[in-house]
C-alpha cells in the first residue's frame, strides 16, 4: 500500500477545499498553456486564417482537458489514477507540420488519429515490458524527460529564440524575480501558502511583462479583439485525410511520447509513494492507454497531437498537492476556457520570462526526484555502465546532434530525441551485462 509522503499537503485521496483547489487548478492551466503558441505557428506556416488558428487552438486545449480527467481516472483498462495532465505535445509538432504541408488540417488529424492507435497498442504491451525497466532504469528515464526540458527553459529563462540572438536583460530580470518569489514561497511559505508558490510567480511575472513590453502589441491586440464567448468550429472539420508514407514517422514519435508519458508516471507514483520501490506496470499500461484516447482525441476533434506534461507533474510535488480532484479541476478549466476567447488567448500569450522561470522551478524536482531513484537502486559496477553510458550518449546528442549526422538510415529513429536513445541504450545494456549474473 502507498505510503503518503509528509511533504505533501493534499494527497491523492484528499479532498481540498475549493479555492486551494480553484487556484491549484489555475496553477496547472498555466503550464498546460505553454505549447499553446505551437498550434499559433503550425496553422500560420500553412497559412491558416486568425479564426482557423483560434480553432485549432480551443480544441487542442479541449482534448487535453479530456486526457488530463481520463488520465485520473481508476478504471480497469484506462487511466493511472494519477495528476498527470496534457498539454500540445511539442514531440508531435514536427511531424504535424509536416502532414499539415501535404495535405492540410485534414492530413494531420488523420495522422494524429494513427499515432493514438499506436500508442494504445504500445500501451497494451507495457505490462510485460517490466523486466526491462529495473529501477535504475526509470530512474533514467526520469532525468531523461527532466533534461528535455533543461535547454527550452534556459532558453526561454534567457529570452533566446535562435542560435547567435543575444541574451535579454529585461527578460532575465523578470524570469529571476519570478523565479526567486516562486522558491522563496516554496521555502519560507507558512501553513498552504507553498501551494500558491507557482501562482504568485506567475502573477508577477505577467505584470512585469505588460509592463516592459514584453508581450507583442499584436498578439495582445488580437486578445483583446477576440469576442468574451465563441465554439471553436473549423469549416470541414471532421475531415481526415490518410498518408501512408507518414506512417512510420507517426508511429516513431508516438512511441517516443510513450516513453516520456512512462517515465512522468513513474515520477507520479515516487511523488505520492514515500516507500516507492518498482513501477506498477498495469498502473502504468492504463495510463498510457489514457495518454492514447487523448491523442486520438485530438486528431477527431481536429486540434494537435497532445502529451502528458513532466513540468505539471514536477509541479505536483513542488506545490505539494497531488489530489485526484486537482486533475478534475485543471481538465474542467481546460475545456471550459476553450470556449472563452479572451481568456485562452491571454494565457497562448504567456511571455517567455514567464515560461523560462517556471520550467526551470519544476524542472529542479524532476531531476533531483530521477537521481533519488537510480541511487535508491543501491548502485554497482553493472549499474554504474547501465546508466552511465546511455547518459553520456543521451547528453552529446542534445549537446551536439552533429556528431549524429551519419547515423545510417535504419538506425536515425533512435537519435530522434535523447530520451529515446538513452532509454534503448540503458535497456540493451542491462540485458547485456546480465549474463553471467545469478538471479
Amino acid at each position: 500500500m502507498a505510503q503518503k509522503p509528509l511533504d505533501l499537503i493534499y494527497g491523492l485521496d484528499d479532498k481540498p477545499p475549493f479555492l486551494d483547489l480553484l487556484i491549484l487548478g489555475f496553477q496547472h492551466i498555466f503550464l498546460m498553456s505553454s505549447t499553446l503558441v505551437l498550434p499559433v505557428v503550425l496553422v500560420s506556416e500553412i497559412g491558416g486564417t486568425f479564426e482557423e488558428t483560434r480553432s485549432v487552438i480551443a480544441l487542442t486545449m479541449i482534448a487535453c482537458g479530456i486526457g488530463t480527467i481520463v488520465q485520473v481516472l481508476r478504471w480497469r483498462f484506462l487511466g493511472s489514477g494519477f495528476v498527470c495532465p496534457n498539454l500540445c505535445g511539442p514531440n508531435f509538432f514536427l511531424v504535424s507540420m509536416e502532414a499539415a504541408w501535404l495535405g492540410g488540417l485534414p492530413l494531420m488529424r488523420g495522422m494524429t488519429i494513427v499515432a493514438g492507435l499506436a500508442e494504445a497498442v504500445f500501451a497494451r504491451f507495457a505490462q510485460r515490458l517490466a523486466v526491462l525497466f529495473p529501477p535504475e532504469i526509470t530512474g533514467l528515464v526520469v532525468l531523461m524527460v527532466a533534461q528535455s526540458l533543461v535547454t527550452l527553459g534556459v532558453s526561454k529563462f534567457l529570452g533566446i529564440n535562435y542560435q547567435g540572438e543575444p541574451i535579454h536583460l529585461s527578460n532575465v530580470a523578470i524570469a529571476s524575480l519570478s523565479l526567486l518569489t516562486m522558491i522563496g514561497v516554496n521555502i519560507w511559505g507558512k501553513g498552504n501558502l507553498r501551494l500558491y508558490s507557482v501562482f504568485l510567480g506567475f502573477g508577477l511575472g505577467y505584470v512585469l511583462s505588460l509592463a516592459l513590453g514584453l508581450i507583442p502589441w499584436t498578439s495582445l491586440r488580437e486578445v483583446l479583439d477576440s469576442p468574451w464567448v465563441s465554439l471553436p468550429f473549423l469549416e470541414n472539420s471532421f475531415d481526415l485525410a490518410f498518408d501512408w508514407s507518414l506512417v512510420p514517422i507517426f508511429v516513431i514519435v508516438s512511441i517516443t511520447g510513450a516513453l516520456k508519458s512512462f517515465g512522468n508516471l513513474i515520477l507520479c507514483e515516487k511523488v505520492n509513494d514515500d516507500a516507492w520501490q518498482a513501477p506498477d506496470m498495469r498502473r502504468i499500461s492504463n495510463g498510457l492507454m489514457a495518454d492514447s484516447v487523448c491523442v486520438t482525441v485530438s486528431g477527431v476533434l481536429g486540434g494537435m497531437a497532445s502529451d502528458t506534461s513532466a513540468s505539471n507533474v514536477a509541479l505536483s510535488k513542488a506545490s505539494g498537492a497531488t489530489s485526484r480532484s486537482i486533475a478534475y479541476m485543471a481538465g474542467g478549466l481546460f475545456i471550459l476556457l476553450a470556449f472563452f476567447p479572451k481568456v485562452s488567448g491571454f494565457l497562448s500569450i504567456m511571455p517567455m520570462p514567464v515560461m523560462g522561470a517556471i520550467l526551470i522551478y519544476v524542472s529542479s524536482f524532476m531531476i533531483v526526484s530521477g537521481i533519488q531513484i537510480i541511487l535508491g537502486s543501491g548502485m554497482d559496477s553493472r549499474k554504474t555502465f547501465v546508466i552511465g553510458i546511455p547518459l553520456i550518449f543521451g547528453l552529446s546528442l542534445d549537446i551536439n546532434p552533429a556528431l549524429f549526422a551519419d547515423i545510417p538510415a535504419l538506425l536515425r529513429p533512435l537519435f530522434e530525441s535523447a530520451l529515446t536513445l538513452s532509454t534503448v541504450m540503458a535497456v540493451l545494456l542491462h540485458q547485456l551485462l546480465r549474463i553471467g549474473k545469478r538471479c
